[in-house]
Formats: C-alpha cells, structure tokens, sequence
C-alpha cells in the first residue's frame, strides 16, 4: 500500500511530466515551424537560409526551457503564484539567449545588425513564455483534475464506513433485541405459565375449601393457553425475524434451519457451491454478519411470498459465487404474478438494501410457471483481495 509521501511523490512527478511533455511539444512546433516558414519566405526572393542550423538552434532553446522548468521546481505544489511566474520567465529568457548564441555559433547570423538581436532575442522569449505557459496551464489543470478525483474517492469512502456502521449497528441491534426475546423475555413468560399451571393443580384438588366456578377455571387455562402461545409462536418467530437462527455459525446453517421450519407439505432443495461453503467455513469465516444477515433476509422473503401468495409447493435455494459477489438464487412452481403485481414492499427494502452496498435483486414471474429470486451481494474479502 503506497504511502502519503510515496503517493506525494508520484504526483510530483506526473505533473512534471505533463509541464515538460505539454510545453515541449508547443514550443518544437514552434521552432521546426519557425524555421521552415523563414527559409521559405528567404527562399521565394532569392535568398538561401540554412534550415538545419536554425532547427538546431531552436531545438537548442527548447532543450534549455525544458532544464530551466525541470530545475527550478515549478511543477512543486508548495510553489506560489510568485514563484510560477519567476519560473517562467526565467526560462523564456533563458531558452531565448540560447537560441540566439547557437544561431550566431552556427554562422546563422554573422555581425547581425541591433535590430535583428533584438527581434531574436524578443521572438524567442515570446515563444518561450507561451508554451511554457501552456505547459503550466496543462500541469495545473491535471493537478485540479487530480484533486477532485482524490476528493470523490474521499467521499465515497466516508460513505461506505457510513453505510458499514450502520450495517454493523443494526446487526448489533437485531442480535440484542433477538437475544432479549429468546432469553429473558421468554424465560418470564414460561415462569408465568409454571405459576399458572401450579395454581390451577392447586385450584383443582382445592375442592370445597376454595370455591371456584368451572368457568373460572377454564378462563385461567385460557389464559396460560394464551400466553404458550405468545412464547412459542410470537415471541419466538419475532427473535428469527430479528437474528436468524444459527447465523452466529454461518449463512449456510442459518438457511438450512429457516427451510427446517417450513412445513413438510412443501418440497425443500438447497444446493449450495463449494466455493460459497469455503467463504463460509465457522472456522475461517469470511463473510460478515451484515452479509450473512442480508443473504438469509433474502431467502426468508422469497419463502415467505412463494408460500403466501404464490400457494407453491416445491421451492429451490441455489447459493454460488459469481465473480465477487454470492448469488442467492430462489426459484418456487408456485401461480406467479403478472406485470401489473408490483413487487411486495418487503422484497422492494431488501433490492433498496442491496444496492446500497453495491448489490442487485432481479424478481422474475410468469402467471402460473412459479418465480424466481436473483439476488447479488458483493463479498468484501473477496473483493478486498482482488484489488
């Protein structure tokens, strides 16, 4: 992993490449152009200019800019406005005399008159101030780019440890509530059906020395009927809803006991892939509780419909690895549904919750053929080590 000054340091020198590469290119343009043009201006009145010597000087200048640019730190980002600008045109200057030093070494001028120095020496410097500018202008602009790159990439991050801690807090939660249900909420509620159930053996070899109407009788079994059943059925079913049994062992297990609950009148598969049985070994897990909870979700609402509303009678869970990501798969023979039947709100959170953490469900139906449940959820280790 690259650190802060590693990463400081690259950029550095991509922006050096871009203000060397950008104002190179304008200022050889210039200088082959330049000479070309002059050669055949001298050349349509009769004169004779030597081409090669004046590209030479000019790629001489160029060769000069780029040193000066490289040498005195204009691509550093600590360097001000000020700096910048002295940079600049320290290198035009620079590039322009020696341009003109090599025109007069390679006789391109000989004893040239106050006005050609002058306008040399000026021409050059422009040439050399422009493309160095455009050079800047590049490197700025890639360092901006950069910038707001850095500042997206910052961003999403914040956004997934967000999105992670809210993930990590529900579980948290759903586990606390689930535990508080199954545990000392239901351990009351069975004390309370022992005292009741002790009280009505009490009532009943009571005989005539504690009256009680039948119906009083029958009214206290009604009422420890009543609160069984708010034990085992409702405060139980709540806990699973919550924090599905088993999960705390892995995905697979969970889902193995959610199909253990559904009833024998319906035919049950569960195939599941080597691949996906690793990722979830309870010695080495690796995939989350956010992950396992989410995936189990996914197949406890694709039951829930088949069943519900699909009236089906043979359901199918296939749970593979496709790429980075689990793909639950939930097929049932039940009636389907049409285009107009929207999809039942339950499924439309689970899709909503997927795509957040960078997942998708697809429900497909044909009215009387049965529907399928595709869900995609993206494994983090998985991913974490492909990068």
């Amino acid at each position: 992993m690259p650190t802060g000054a590693t990463r400081d340091a690259a950029a550095v020198r991509a922006d050096r490449r871009v203000l060397l590469a950008a104002a190179g290119t304008v200022m050889t343009a210039f200088a082959i152009g330049a000479a070309v043009q002059t050669a055949w201006v001298y050349g349509n009145q009769g004169g004779v200019v030597p081409v090669t010597d004046r590209i030479l000087a000019n790629l001489t200048a160029v060769a000069s800019m780029l040193l000066i640019l490289a040498a005195t730190g204009v691509s550093l980002p600590q360097r001000g406005p000020l700096a910048l600008v002295v940079g600049v045109l320290s290198a035009g200057v620079t590039a322009s005399g020696v341009r003109f030093a090599f025109q007069l070494l390679l006789d391109v001028y000989v004893d040239p008159a106050d006005s050609v120095i002058v306008a040399e020496l000026s021409s050059g410097a422009v040439v050399a101030w422009v493309a160095a500018t455009m050079g800047l202008a590049a490197m700025l602009s890639q360092r901006r780019l950069r910038t707001e790159v850095a500042e997206a990439a910052q961003s999403r991050l914040q956004i997934e440890l967000a999105l992670a801690a809210l993930q990590h807090e529900e579980v948290r939660v759903r586990r606390e509530v689930a535990e508080g249900l199954h545990g000392s909420m239901q351990q009351r509620l069975v004390l309370v059906v022992a005292r009741l159930d002790g009280l009505l053996a009490e009532l009943g070899a009571a005989g005539d020395r504690r009256p009680l109407a039948p119906e009083d009788i029958a009214l206290l079994r009604e009422v420890r009927e009543q609160i069984e059943t708010v034990r085992e059925a409702d405060v139980r079913t709540t806990s699973r809803m919550l924090y599905p049994e088993q999960l705390e062992v892995g995905m697979v297990p969970a889902i193995r006991a959610l199909l253990g609950r559904i009833p024998r009148t319906v035919n049950t598969r569960l195939g599941v892939s080597d691949e996906v049985r690793v990722v979830d070994d309870p010695a080495d897990p690796r995939l989350t509780r956010s992950e396992r909870l989410l995936a189990v979700r996914v197949v406890e609402e694709a039951i829930s419909n088949a069943l519900r509303h699909g009236q089906a009678e043979v359901v199918d869970v296939r749970v593979s690895l496709v790429g980075g990501a689990l793909e639950v798969r939930v097929s049932d023979d039940g009636r389907g549904f049409g285009e107009d039947a929207g999809p039942a709100s339950g499924t439309a959170r689970l899709a909503d919750r997927l795509r957040l953490v960078g997942g998708d469900l697809r429900v497909t139906s044909v009215p009387g053929d049965g529907t399928q449940v595709v869900a995609h959820l993206p494994v983090e280790s998985l991913r974490a080590s492909t990068l």
